[in-house]
């Protein structure tokens, strides 16, 4: 039996949860949130037996094999570090942490413990992705040439998921008082892990970050001061010499979460659009296929889960790509999203 206990438990806790309760041999021993009556509702949703509103009592009181860290994103590290520190696996919801500084402590600490570390980029689930990366780690199209990637949501043109002007779970994403890291850091790291696992590390960003007038009197709601950004273009030089553009912004209308990858090769070109489907891939070879503009899709089977695969590295050992080396790379990119914006130039990426 794997005793898992859970951080953090708002709204992205419940997956977790749910994930968890599906994987055989997994018990849910703990939960902890500093508000206690959040923490009781979800203990008595899930069946969890006890309950903490302090995570070092949890961790020094609790015979725990894995930690799911689901909290606000400042507190990503601290309780990472206290986990490891102690041996236990952590799955850490991304982004890794607030600083590309955090992130490598985060891995030191891991790589001292040797404990499972793993960080969640959901959208690794999909069985789609996973074959399209493994189609072109084979070399099936050839040398990657040139990429385009995106991450599209409509939340502040249009009422997708409700208005987000009376919505605290919303507004809280425009305002780096509040811990936001705007688009970037919320889905913008998604969609840069994507290309990375289609196309390999990125070595240079040239990134754009822009925050728009939401036409809210004196730009704030409330305690919430609307100035974390809501869009951003890159352009990005993989290790491997290919050319890639990367945006992301949550004021297309249209599109409430979409993902969508294509990526060019001598050969041919892939595309993965999660939108279309998660477990499928299209792609495009030979000179026939071409001329004709003939994309066949590729029906995927079922990889396992990340929840899945972390459980597996505590049972097994077996490291998992998604790693908190991985995270620190990505949090690299975004570091250098970030630098690249402020300074108005390309940034080389070190990780």
């Amino acid at each position: 039996m794997v005793r898992i206990g859970i951080v953090g438990a708002g709204g992205m806790a419940n997956a977790h949860a749910r994930a968890f309760e599906k994987i055989r041999g997994v018990e849910l021993a703990a939960c902890c949130d500093i508000k206690p009556d959040r923490a009781a509702a979800f203990a008595g949703k899930w069946g969890v037996p006890r309950v903490y509103t302090d995570y070092r009592a949890m961790l020094a009181e609790e015979r725990l094999d894995g930690v799911s860290n689901v909290t606000v994103d400042p507190m990503h590290a601290p309780i990472s570090i206290a986990a490891l520190r102690k041996g236990i696996a952590v799955l850490c919801e991304k982004p890794m942490a607030t600083t590309l500084a955090d992130a490598r402590r985060m891995l030191a600490a891991a790589k001292k413990s040797r404990a499972a570390n793993m960080v969640n980029f959901s959208y690794r689930n999909s069985c789609g992705l996973q074959g399209a990366a493994a189609h072109i780690a084979e070399g099936k199209i050839g040398r990657v040439m040139h990429v385009e990637a995106s991450y599209l949501q409509s939340w502040l043109a249009q009422p997708a998921w409700g208005d987000w002007r009376a919505s605290p779970a919303w507004i809280w994403r425009l305002s780096t008082k509040h811990g936001s890291a705007g688009v970037l850091g919320d889905i913008g790291c998604h969609i840069l892990d994507l290309a990375a696992l289609l196309c390999g590390e990125i070595a240079q960003i040239a990134c754009t970050l822009k925050t728009f007038d939401k036409k809210v009197k004196g730009n704030r709601i409330g305690p919430y001061v609307l100035d974390a950004n809501d869009s951003f273009a890159s352009s990005v030089i993989f290790k491997n010499g290919a050319l890639g553009a990367i945006h992301s912004t949550r004021w297309a209308t249209g599109h409430h979460n979409s993902l969508r990858a294509r990526v060019y090769g001598e050969k041919g070109a892939v595309e993965v659009d999660l939108d279309r489907s998660y477990d499928e891939y299209r792609v495009v070879r030979g000179a026939a296929a071409a001329k004709k503009g003939e994309w066949k899709s590729v029906k995927c089977p079922k990889t396992p889960t990340q929840y899945e695969r972390f459980i597996r590295w505590i049972r097994t050992g077996k490291k998992d790509p998604s790693d908190f080396a991985n995270g620190v790379r990505i949090q690299a990119y975004l570091h250098c999203s970030v630098e690249s914006d402020k300074k108005r130039r390309p940034a080389k990426v070190i990780a």
